[in-house]
Formats: structure tokens, sequence, C-alpha cells
């Protein structure tokens, strides 16, 4: 018995020690921090429709800001005339400009297949160009009119930069539409509270954007052309962008709420 428990004794004492001697099967790695990844050029320099689109806007944007018409008269002189004067054609060009790089430079909208986001950019394009063809023959009517008060003018580049971003805007939208035909849904199907959300973001942008004209219309009363058109474009763009996101919160607020059964 005593014999018995003295070999137990050893066996369990021998087990214990190679236990102890053997190598773990597994270890531990080294802890290695995750190298830093370089940050390099946004995803919308490098596709060349993209970047084209980007461009388009650029062109747009800097187009409405400028004076499209340069004016001589005998009384007054040689004076500019801002894209926002008459018809306000700068300011719906501007909008169109914003609109066109928002959907460009996100990623989400970008590599939506949305048919309307896909399409959008194309619809943007020859939207600016009916516009700018209806405001280059107002302009060109009204120099042809100061003829017989003894003045002339012409059209500056500010105005055929907008022409070549519409133009840009388009064929590179056409080609993106065609790029992704197959991979785009043409049959729309949406809800109601983005429908909503979409109406009420349409109606602030356009209330937000002429209340910031004409506020800055008032605020800029007696000042040079230049201060005048900079300051519309700040208060434009502003009261815009604040009357897009407002519009589209109370729109999407009041669809969710209708579709609620």
């Amino acid at each position: 018995m005593v014999g018995r428990a003295v070999r137990a004794s050893r066996d369990r004492c021998s087990r214990v020690t190679e236990m102890d001697h053997a190598e773990p099967t597994t270890r531990l790695s080294r802890f290695t921090p995750t190298a830093r990844k370089g940050r390099g050029l946004h995803a919308a320099f490098k596709t060349p429709v993209r970047l084209s689109l980007v461009a388009a806007a650029a062109l747009l944007l800097v187009g409405s800001a400028l004076s499209w018409v340069e004016i001589w008269l005998p009384v007054r002189g040689w004076f500019d005339m801002s894209s926002f004067e008459r018809a306000n054609d700068g300011g719906i060009i501007l909008e169109l400009a914003l609109l066109l790089f928002a959907i460009t430079w996100s990623e989400r909208a970008w590599d939506s297949r949305l048919a309307v986001l896909v399409a959008a950019p194309a619809a943007i394009g020859i939207v600016a160009i009916i516009d700018l063809r209806v405001a280059g023959e107002t302009i060109q009517t009204y120099i042809d009119s100061l003829w017989t008060q003894g003045g002339h003018g012409y059209l500056l580049p500010g105005f055929w930069m907008t022409v070549g971003g519409a133009t840009l805007a388009t064929l590179a939208g056409v080609v993106r539409i065609w790029r992704a035909r197959h991979e785009t849904r043409w049959t729309i199907g949406i809800r109601r509270a983005t429908v909503a959300g979409i109406v009420g973001g349409v109606i602030g942008a356009v209330v937000g954007f002429a209340s910031g004209v004409t506020l800055g219309q008032h605020v800029t009363a007696g000042s040079s052309t230049g201060v005048t058109g900079s300051l519309l474009i700040l208060f434009a763009i502003g009261f815009g962008f604040a009357g897009t996101w407002l519009g589209a919160w109370a729109g999407g607020l009041v669809g969710s709420v209708t579709e609620q059964p």
C-alpha cells in the first residue's frame, strides 16, 4: 500500500517536471504598430471622368463669380456688369456648380448607382448650357441696344469660362452614364420621406438663396460693383446652404411622419 502511494507520487512529480520543461506550443508575437498610410490625393483626382467634373464645377464656380459684360457709355465710361445683375443667371450657375461639386466629391454619391445620382452631372451640364444660352442672347440684345446711346460692350472671359464648364460637365456626365449603364437600375423607387426631403431641400435652397441676395443688396447699398458682387456671392452661398439643410431636414421629418401607419 505504502509502495503504491510512493510510486504514484513519483509519477505525478515526473509529469509535473516534464510539463515545466516542455516548450510552449504557442508563442505571442511581439506587438508591432500598424504602419501609417500616407495621405494621398483625393479619389476625385484619380479618375479622368471624375477629375473632369471637378474641373467643370470649378470653371462654373469661378466663371459665375466674375463679371460677364464690360460696357462703355459716353457719360459713364467703362464699367463691368456682374453675372448677378438683371436676370441673376450667375446665381443659377453658382448653385449648379455647388451641386455638381458636391455630387462629384462625395464618395457615397459617386459610388452610388441610383439613377438620379448617375445622371445628375450630365443633367446639371445641360441645364447650365440652356441657362447660358438664354443669358447670352439677352446680353447680346442689351449690347446691341447700346448703339442708340453711343455706347458699346462685349462679353468677358468669365462668361465663356462658364460655357466651357457647362460643356465639360455635359460631356463628362454622358461618359459617366455610359460607363455605369450596366450597373445602374433605371427604375426608380423612392420613399416618401426621401421625396419630401428633396423637395424641401430645393425649396429651402431657393428661399435661402433669394434671402441671401436680398440681404446682400441691402448691406452693400452704395458700395462699388466689385464689393457688391463679392458680398452677394458670400450671402447667397451661406443662406443657400443653410436653406437647403433646413428644408431637407423639415421635408424628411414631414415625410417620415406621413409614412407611419
